[in-house]
């Protein structure tokens, strides 16, 4: 009988000593006292590698409302007027840019807009529907064919770019049907500047446009031609490497949306480059490098 009772003495020791193991250790109880791990908090300095903010942080970037005010300008339109649907800061081919979407009735706008300067990089316009008005007249007396012929075309592109004829170099005019209207399509270079626009060949009307800033400066003032060993170099000084350090150099020439480019591959270390050179002015047209 002693010994009986002994056992359930140490049964019940053992059992309060299992149920005491199971409790909060000190390290696991939060600030609070409660028994539940305390969340680890997020750095406060963390932000993506390129992209530190804009100017509302302190930082040299533009504010969202600045690039905003940029775009509406260029388009001719007050705020009132539109609908945005994004203001994203990213960044591309090394430098901070923003990309501005927004609508105004039924016409698409898309910006990429410096994010330091305020430049405008590239801008593209779409009409997502189009109702052509009934009877419309042609304003080069081909009323009846519904075409304006490919020289107005060509004018109502560079009206809009406000640009002549003489400032520009043609690279493409001409017709084509899309989604069951007949347009012209017009491509033309000003400088180092790409202008692509869609003309509805019934009236003119501006369909799309699309611009894009290929270079920001060109290295040379002249018209004169870049030699293959100073595009190379051009591109060495693009990329910040030395040329002793380069291996597996590969040139090549291109000719591009009507111009003629230098094209350079190469390796430095593990990291591997791509960059086209304008042959005419020495501008860098793509730029491109990726770590193996």
């Amino acid at each position: 009988m002693k010994y009986q009772a002994t056992l359930t003495l140490a049964s019940l020791a053992l059992a309060v000593s299992l149920l005491a193991g199971c409790g909060p250790t000190s390290s696991q109880t939060s600030a609070s006292g409660s028994g539940l791990l305390a969340p680890v908090a997020a750095p406060a300095d963390h932000v993506s590698a390129g992209i530190a903010g804009n100017a509302t942080s302190g930082s040299e970037y533009l504010s969202d409302a600045e690039v905003k005010q940029i775009a509406l300008k260029d388009a001719g339109l007050e705020e009132s007027a539109v609908t945005f649907l994004k203001v994203r800061l990213d960044y591309d081919n090394g430098r901070a840019e923003y990309d501005v979407e927004f609508y105004s009735g039924t016409t698409e706008y898309d910006y990429e807009i410096d994010a330091v300067s305020g430049q405008i990089l590239s801008v593209d316009r779409d009409i997502e529907s189009y109702t052509p008005a009934a009877g419309t007249a042609s304003n080069s007396g081909t009323a009846a064919s519904g075409d304006i012929g490919e020289a107005a075309a060509k004018q109502a592109a560079l009206s809009h770019a406000g640009l002549s004829e003489s400032d520009v170099t043609f690279v493409k005019v001409e017709r084509d049907y899309d989604d069951g209207r007949l347009v012209y399509e017009v491509e033309f270079y000003h400088g180092t500047n790409e202008y692509d626009y869609e003309i509805a060949a019934s009236d003119g009307s501006i369909l799309s446009y699309d611009y894009d800033a290929e270079s920001y400066t060109s290295p040379k003032s002249s018209g004169a031609s870049v030699t293959a060993e100073q595009a190379k170099q051009l591109a060495f000084s693009h990329a910040g490497v030395n040329e002793a350090d380069v291996r597996a150099l590969e040139m090549d020439t291109d000719h591009d949306d009507g111009r003629t480019v230098y094209e350079f591959e190469w390796k430095v270390g593990r990291t591997e480059y791509s960059c086209e050179i304008d042959a005419s002015t020495g501008a860098v047209v793509s730029f491109e490098k990726e770590v193996d």
